[in-house]
């Protein structure tokens, strides 16, 4: 039998832009398919928080995890934007009272977002991006990774509708780890935000991608509620809370 218990995460971030401010996706996870805009620099800062809680066959493991992020995109054209991020996740936590460390990696990333359609509210954009991950404290230990997504975004006078998909290939470099994990991870979200108010915005985010585990038949899944409020001219604080879970599919 298996059993797993949500996985709760809570958000914060701060966000700049040279620019003058606009609202931004974070804390969605989904993207949505506005482009900064020719000479605009935007840089971002956040942090990730986590529970999860699984038993399987009787034993039970609990992991706490945290997570640093920032990027920064330049708007190279009117179209076009240059995004680099650099993520440090890392963890602890215990399997039947046996406690555990987890160093985490170090994740790099770089896309490039072009908005191909921009007419009456509605847009759509390409993402091609490229990732390089090692884990630290571990010996060749790294990922290149490949990908590209597609965002349809639709914007009303007080609601916007985001819908992003995405495929992602991990090159894995140890033998090990290629026989674990799945090197294709598909994914798929839709989010939406409604102006409450001049500055502040509720946020909403669902989504699932194919599980990384080979030896998994779930589908992890993910939902977010949030609000983004704008406190200062050229700043940007924003808090979510969200729920995290697997769904089984298929057979195994």
């Amino acid at each position: 039998m298996k059993l797993k218990t949500g996985l709760t995460v809570c958000t914060f971030a701060l966000l700049a832009s040279s620019a003058g401010i606009c609202f931004a996706a974070h804390p969605l996870i989904s993207d949505d398919a506005g482009v900064l805009g020719k000479g605009t620099i935007q840089g971002e800062l956040n942090g990730d928080i986590s529970y999860d809680k699984k038993t399987v066959n009787g034993s039970t493991t609990k992991t706490n995890g945290a997570q640093l992020a920032a990027t920064i995109g330049v708007g190279a054209t009117d179209t076009l934007d240059l995004v680099f991020g650099l993520t440090r996740p890392w963890g602890s936590g215990s399997t039947d009272g046996v406690l555990f460390n987890d160093a985490g990696s170090t994740d790099f990333a770089l896309t490039m977002k072009w908005q191909v359609l921009l007419h009456e509210g509605f847009s759509i954009a390409v993402k091609p991006q490229f990732g390089y991950s090692y884990a630290v404290g571990q010996k060749d230990d790294h990922t290149l990774s490949y990908g590209a997504g597609l965002v349809l975004s639709k914007e009303f006078e007080r609601l916007a509708l985001h819908l992003n998909a995405g495929y992602v290939y991990n090159d894995y470099n140890r033998a090990d780890v290629r026989d674990a994990c799945r090197e294709g991870i598909g994914s798929f979200s839709l989010a939406a935000t409604y102006k409450v108010v001049e500055h502040m915005k509720l946020a909403a985010d669902i989504g699932a991608s194919t599980s990384a585990d080979k030896s998994s038949n779930e589908m992890p899944i993910f939902g977010l509620v949030g609000f983004i409020h704008n406190v200062e001219n050229h700043t940007l604080r924003v808090w979510s809370c969200g729920l995290a879970m697997p769904v089984p599919y298929g057979s195994g």
